[in-house]
C-alpha cells in the first residue's frame, strides 16, 4: 500500500533530466508532495494516527536538493520514488517497489507561481505489464490574477474527458466549480470556502442531472509554524469524504 501518489519520469526522457538539481529549490522553496507544494524543505512526515508506523522520508543531496522519497508502511519500507528535474517548470518522478522494479511514473509541470498546470500519471493496465500507458491527465490554466479559470481532465477507461469552469466573487475568492461533459452537460457543481492557507474548510456538491440534493463536507485544520497542516478533521460526506476522517501527522524539516 502506497501512502501518496508522487511524480516520476520515463526512461525515454531520462537523458534530459538532471536528478537532484531542483528548480523548485532554486525558487525558494517547497517540497513537492503528491499534487501539492508544501512549505519548507521537509525531511520526513510521520502519520501519528497510524501509530507512527507509516511515514515518508525525503532524501536530499549535499547541496540540499531533494532527489528521493522513501515510503514506510507498518514501519517497513514500501517502495521509493526518484525525483528528476526537467527544465525550469517540470518535475518527473519514478516509483519503484522494494525489488527496484518500476511500478509507475508521473510528470508534473508548473508555472513560476507554483501552480501545477499539467499532471500526467503513467502505469500498467493489467494483464499487460510490458508497456506503461497514460492513465490520467489533468490540465489547469490560470488567469492574470492567478485564478484557475479552466481545467481539462482525462481518464484512460473510456469515459469522455471532463472540462471544468470556475467562478469567483468580487474579492476574487473561488465560489463555484462546474464539471461539464464534452457535450456541455453539467455533471457536478461544487461550492467551496477556503481558509487563509488555501485549504478547503467547507465544500458542498450537487449532481443536477441526478437530483437536487447537496452533499456537504466541513474540514478543520491545525497548522505548524511553517504553514503545513498537522491535524485534519472531516465531517459530512461528499467528494472529500473519502479522506481519513481524522488525520494527524508530524512534519520534520531539513534545518531542524
Amino acid at each position: 500500500m502506497r501512502l501518496v501518489t508522487i511524480l516520476l519520469i520515463s526512461s525515454s526522457c531520462a537523458r534530459n533530466v538532471e536528478v537532484g538539481k531542483t528548480v523548485s529549490d532554486a525558487k525558494g522553496s517547497t517540497t513537492l508532495y503528491g499534487n501539492t507544494f508544501l512549505h519548507g524543505k521537509i525531511s520526513s512526515i510521520v502519520y501519528e494516527d497510524k501509530d507512527g508506523n507509516d511515514s515518508i522520508q525525503f532524501v536530499y543531496n549535499k547541496e540540499k536538493h531533494l532527489y528521493k522519497s522513501i515510503f514506510y508502511v507498518g514501519g517497513k519500507e514500501d517502495g521509493y520514488c526518484n525525483y528528476g528535474y526537467n527544465g525550469s517548470d517540470r518535475i518527473d518522478l519514478h516509483y519503484y517497489d522494494n525489488n527496484n522494479n518500476e511500478t509507475s511514473y508521473s510528470i508534473v509541470e508548473f508555472d513560476d507561481r507554483k501552480n501545477i498546470t499539467l499532471w500526467r500519471d503513467y502505469g500498467y493496465i493489467y494483464p499487460d505489464t510490458t508497456k506503461m500507458v497514460l492513465l490520467y491527465m489533468k490540465h489547469d490554466s490560470y488567469d492574470k490574477d492567478n485564478r484557475r479559470d479552466v481545467a481539462f481532465e482525462y481518464f484512460c477507461d473510456g469515459i469522455p474527458p471532463y472540462k471544468y469552469r470556475y467562478s469567483y466573487n468580487s474579492d476574487g475568492i473561488e465560489m463555484e466549480e462546474c464539471c461539464l461533459a464534452v457535450t456541455g452537460e453539467i455533471y457536478t457543481i461544487t461550492k467551496r470556502i477556503r481558509d487563509k492557507m488555501g485549504n478547503v474548510v467547507d465544500e458542498s456538491e450537487n449532481m443536477p442531472r441526478d437530483n437536487s440534493e447537496w452533499s456537504n463536507v466541513k474540514i478543520e485544520y491545525k497548522y505548524d509554524d511553517k504553514g503545513n497542516w498537522v491535524e485534519r478533521k472531516i465531517t459530512g460526506s461528499g467528494s472529500l469524504g473519502y479522506l481519513d476522517r481524522h488525520s494527524k501527522r508530524k512534519i520534520h524539516y531539513l534545518d531542524e
